[in-house]
């Protein structure tokens, strides 16, 4: 049990500090002028679109299921 506990903190040493060394490209240190900084949005973009998408179509399809599973007050 004590070799696992010590792995398990030793793993999160390590992801503690490797991603303050690393980089996801050498050249996005110093991407500070207008393309570089364009080409971040893009990116960011890029990763959001998914879940963007995603969540309009299951917030659409909870919404008509609450309406039709509703019954009329009148």
């Amino acid at each position: 049990m004590h070799r696992f506990f010590f792995w398990v903190s030793l793993l999160i040493v390590v992801m503690l500090i490797v991603p303050t060394y690393l980089e996801a490209c050498p050249g996005c240190k110093t991407l500070d002028d207008p393309i570089g900084k364009g080409f971040n949005w893009s990116i960011l973009f890029l990763i959001a679109m998914p879940f963007t998408v995603f969540g309009v179509i299951s917030g659409t399809i909870f919404l008509h299921y609450r309406r039709a599973n509703t019954e009329p007050t009148d």
